[in-house]
C-alpha cells in the first residue's frame, strides 16, 4: 500500500467503513462492531475527575454539626472510592476494545471473542502506555495550574467572584491559554492512539517501540501529520455532530407512533376506572423501558459508526507507513467491480454435469 496524504486518506476510510459495517448489511453486525467502537471510546479514554469539598469556616462550625459533617465526608470518601473501581474497570474494557477495534477495522474481522482473548496480555501495555501519559501531563501542567488553583480558593474563601477583579483581556487570555493547553494534550493523545496504538496492537511491539515509530513518522513528515491532525479533528467533529443530529431525529420521529397510541388509550381508559388506569400506567412504564433501549441502539449505532471512520481514516494515513498494516488493509480490501476482466474468476455453474458411471456390465 503506497503512502497516502491525509486528504487522500478520506476515500478510502469511507469506503472501508462501508465495507465493515454495510456490506453485506447485517443489523446485528452493524449494532456490535458500532457497540465495540462506542464502549472502546466512552471507556478506553483516560479521564480522572476529582471532586473537592469546600469548608467554610463560618458556615461548617457554625450551623452544621460534627456528626453530620463526618457522615457527609464518609459518603463523599465512599462514593469516590466506588467511581474510582467503577472507572478503572471501565478503562480496561475500553482499552482492550480499543485494541481489538484496530484490527478488526484492518483485517474486516467480525468475531469480537477471539480478538478480546487475543489482547488480554497487550492491553496492560496500552494502559500503561496511556497512565504514564496522564502522568507526564500532570507533571507539566501541574506548575501552570496550581497558581492558578490557589488564587481562586483565596478568592472564593473570601466570599468574592475569582473573575471580579481580572479585565476582559485578561479573562480572554487566562480561557484561551486553557483551551491551548487542553488541545496540545488532545493532540499528543491522539497522535499516540493513532500512530503508536496500531504497532502494539498487531506486532505487539512494546511501548518504546511504538513511540520510536510514531516519533519517526512525525519527524519524515511533519506536515501531513500536522494536516492529518487538523482533518482528523474536523472530520471527528462533523461526523460526531451529524451522528448526534440523526440519531436525534430518528429518536423523535420514533416517539410518534407511541405517543398517539398512549394518548388514544388514555382517552378511552382515563374513566374507566383505578383498574384500567393501573394497566394504562404498567402499559407506559414498559413502553418507556423499550423506549430507553431502542434510544440507546440508535445512539450507539450512529456514534459507533461515527467512531469506526474515525479508526479507519487513522489506520488508512497509516497504512503506507507501516508495511504489515497496509498488507492488511490490501489484503482484507473489497476488490473492486474493474479488478476481472468478464468471466473471470470463473463461477461454478449452479447444477453441475453428472459424472459418468461405470460401465455396464454385459
Amino acid at each position: 500500500m503506497r503512502p497516502l496524504s491525509a486528504s487522500e486518506a478520506i476515500g478510502p476510510a469511507l469506503e472501508r467503513t462501508q465495507d465493515l459495517l454495510t456490506r453485506p448489511f447485517r443489523f446485528k453486525t452493524f449494532l456490535k462492531i458500532a457497540a465495540v467502537a462506542f464502549f472502546a471510546e466512552m471507556g478506553g479514554n483516560f479521564n480522572s475527575n476529582f471532586s473537592n469539598f469546600n469548608n467554610h469556616s463560618g458556615t461548617t462550625h457554625g450551623g452544621v454539626p460534627p456528626a453530620f459533617l463526618a457522615f457527609i465526608v464518609a459518603f463523599a470518601v465512599i462514593i469516590g472510592v466506588i467511581s474510582l473501581v467503577i472507572g478503572l474497570i471501565l478503562l480496561y474494557i475500553g482499552s482492550r476494545l480499543q485494541l481489538v477495534l484496530v484490527e478488526m477495522v484492518a483485517t474486516r474481522q467480525t468475531l469480537v471473542g477471539p480478538l478480546w482473548r487475543k489482547y488480554g496480555s497487550p492491553v496492560w501495555r496500552w494502559i500503561g502506555l496511556k497512565l504514564l501519559f496522564f502522568l507526564g501531563t500532570l507533571l507539566i501542567t501541574l506548575p501552570l495550574t496550581i497558581p492558578v488553583i490557589l488564587y481562586v480558593v483565596h478568592h472564593m474563601h473570601g466570599g468574592g467572584n475569582p473573575f471580579s477583579g481580572l479585565h476582559i483581556t485578561q479573562m480572554i487570555l487566562f480561557f484561551s491559554g486553557a483551551f491551548l493547553v487542553l488541545l496540545a494534550i488532545g493532540t499528543v493523545y491522539l497522535l499516540v492512539r493513532d500512530l503508536a496504538l496500531p504497532f502494539l496492537a498487531l506486532e505487539n511491539r512494546t511501548i518504546r517501540d511504538s513511540l520510536e515509530h510514531m516519533r519517526a513518522i512525525i519527524a519524515a513528515e511533519p506536515g501531513q501529520v500536522a494536516l492529518y491532525v487538523l482533518l482528523r479533528m474536523l472530520l471527528g467533529f462533523v461526523f460526531g455532530l451529524g451522528a448526534e443530529l440523526a440519531a436525534g431525529l430518528v429518536l423523535l420521529f420514533s416517539l410518534i407512533p407511541p405517543g398517539i397510541a398512549g394518548l388514544i388509550m388514555y382517552l378511552a381508559l382515563h374513566k374507566a376506572g383505578a383498574g384500567a388506569m393501573v394497566v394504562l400506567i404498567g402499559l407506559g412504564i414498559f413502553v418507556g423501558l423499550l423506549f430507553v433501549c431502542w434510544a440507546a441502539c440508535v445512539v450507539i449505532c450512529f456514534v459507533g459508526a461515527a467512531l469506526v471512520f474515525g479508526q479507519a481514516y487513522a489506520l488508512c494515513f497509516l497504512g503506507g507507513r507501516f508495511p504489515l498494516l497496509g498488507e492488511l488493509l490490501d489484503r482484507s480490501a473489497t476488490p473492486p467491480a474493474y479488478a476481472y476482466t468478464p468471466g473471470f474468476p470463473p463461477t461454478p455453474p449452479l447444477y453441475p454435469p453428472p459424472q459418468p458411471g461405470p460401465p455396464a456390465a454385459l
